[in-house]
Order: C-alpha cells, then structure tokens, then sequence
C-alpha cells in the first residue's frame, strides 16, 4: 500500500514539473513569431536591397564625362562619383529602430545594387543611415580590417597609403560652369571630404515599405551630387577643391559636408 503511495506522489510530481516546463515555453513566442529571450526561436527575415541612383537634379547619369544642364542653366559633369555608407537603421513604424549590424558599403558610379542584409520581417516606414566610416575602421589599413575589399581603394585614400590619414569618405570630381552667366566653358573640381569629424547622418523622409518572409525588398535612393553646390560661390577658385585632410577643417569643407545629407532622396 505504501509503494503504491509513492508511486502516486512521484507520478504527480512529475505531471507538475512537465506542465510548468510547458507553460514556461509558451510564454517566450511572441505573436508575430520573434523572440522575447529564447534563443530557440527563429525570427522571420527578409532580405533588403539599397538601389543608388547616381543623378544631376532630375536627370539620371548614364556615364562620366557628359555634361548635364541643370534646371538654372549650369553644366554639370562628373569625373567619379564615391562614398561610404555604414551605421544603417531601419526605423518600424512605432518608430522604434533597428540597426543593421556590421554592413557596410562603398557606393560607386558602376553599381547601384547593394545588400543591406537579412532583417526582420514588419512593417517600416523610413530608413537612416551614415555617410563615411566609423571611428575605429577610419583608423585602420585595409589589411587589418575585415572589410579589407571596400577600403583597398586608392580613390578613398587622401595619399599613396590608406592610413595614416585615414579614408576619403566622399570622393566627387569633375566639371562645372563656375560662371555668374552660366554660359563659360566647365572647370575642374575635386572634393575629398574626410576625417572623423566630417561623418554625414542621412536621415530619409517616411515611406513606408514592408519586409517579408524570405522575399526581397528594394530600397531605390537618388543621390543627386547637383545638391553639393548649393550656397558655394563658386567664382572663387579656392571653393573648387578639397583634397587634403588639413582642407577638411576648412570652411568649403564645413560647407560641403552640410550639403551632402540633401543629395539624397527617393526614386
């Protein structure tokens, strides 16, 4: 009788810690099947796409070297056309953030799909996103950095070496009409605008645009390098170059710097 006791004690014992080990399991899901801390749960991704486009005003740039007629009546030409862009966040629509961890791009003329990576499916209404390098990458030869393949570029580089001086974050050169009557013959201009303290935060308007499960989404971006211009007197010489890191403590490069966050729109 005493066996038969136990046996009962014991049995029901175990039917409790089964049902607590069950509920505790019920509660990590949330509904929309992501994970509150339980590392067993799989969240849904979709994979997100950048798509740049490279244009002067509201024309697409088909090719260096053509001249394009802005809506005022200034020629415009680029030369080569680079930039950096890393820390991207994808904002939810409670307005919450995600942040994209570890991706970085280095946007050229040649191509205009870039992967963003695989992010959680939702909703998101706006993306944001910096232009240059952060801190500890800027401070690094390509050899020592795993992004060694994005920054071996001598076209980011201010000498014949990545470093000391750390990276170009934004390479832009070539012609533009500096005169007052907007009918002289195009002259050269160059802007390398780099070092720590000259990093662009890009924060775009709302758009909404949904993530869905193991689908990809484009995200299509003009950069219109025609918005680099604007309030620079461009009659003067010396506003038509930066090419050093001791000119990007210069006030052109203050000026240059605070225009690039406006070159950017959506298709």
């Amino acid at each position: 009788m005493k066996r038969i006791r136990k046996m009962a004690v014991l049995s029901l014992l175990l039917m409790s810690i089964l049902i607590t080990t069950a509920c505790k399991k019920d509660k990590n899901p949330s509904p929309d099947g992501s994970s509150n801390g339980n590392n067993n749960t799989t969240v849904p991704t979709g994979t997100l796409m950048l798509h740049l486009h490279t244009y002067i005003e509201e024309q697409e740039v088909d090719l260096y070297g053509i001249e394009y007629t802005t809506v005022e009546g200034r020629i415009i030409s680029l030369n080569l056309a680079q930039l950096y862009i890393y820390d991207i966040q994808l904002m939810k629509l409670d307005g919450s953030l995600y942040s994209v961890p570890g991706r970085k791009i280095l946007k050229v003329f040649e191509g205009e799909s870039y992967l963003v990576g695989d992010v959680p499916v939702g909703n998101y209404k706006s993306i944001r996103f910096k232009v240059g390098l952060d801190a500890t990458t800027n401070a690094l030869s390509p050899a020592n950095s795993p992004d060694s393949i994005i920054l071996n570029k001598p076209a980011m580089w201010f000498g014949s070496t990545a470093q000391p001086e750390g990276y170009v974050f934004t390479n832009i050169q070539g012609t533009i009409d500096t005169s007052a009557t907007m009918d002289q013959t195009p002259v050269p201009f160059g802007y390398k605008i780099g070092t720590n303290a000259n990093v662009v935060q890009v924060n775009m308007p709302d758009q909404n645009y949904s993530v869905l499960t193991g689908q990809t989404e484009y995200c299509h971006i003009i950069i219109d390098y025609s918005k680099l211009f604007t309030g620079i007197q461009l009659n003067q010489t010396g506003n038509l170059t930066v090419s050093t890191p001791a000119d990007n403590s210069s006030g052109i490069a203050s000026q240059i710097k605070g225009n690039i966050a406006s070159m950017f729109r959506y298709e």
